[in-house]
């Protein structure tokens, strides 16, 4: 399994912002999606696939961060929780 880093940083109270997996080729690949803050705490997105191939979305296991995740044909958008902090995400495929 391959770990890929998508995303660094700083983030105010519900910022945005849109991740482009199709210029990767990432998108028909997705395992999970792991953030983490400079605390520690984390959150993780495991791939749930549709039934049309490389369509899907990521579904919330675990979220220390209050972080939310859309997923539409190949893009990511990714919302900060309702504080600033610092986050890292990585795919893993």
């Amino acid at each position: 399994m391959n770990n890929f880093m998508v995303l660094a940083k700083d983030f105010v109270a519900n910022e945005s912002v849109v991740i482009d997996l199709k210029s990767t080729g990432l998108k028909s690949t997705l395992n999970s999606l792991i953030f983490q803050n400079q605390k520690g705490q984390y959150a993780q997105f495991l791939w749930q696939s549709g039934s049309i191939e490389n369509k899907g979305y990521f579904k919330e296991m675990m979220n220390d961060l209050g972080v939310k995740v859309a997923h539409y044909d190949g893009f990511l958008t990714v919302t900060n929780g309702g504080g600033m902090q610092y986050l890292e995400a990585e795919i893993k495929v």
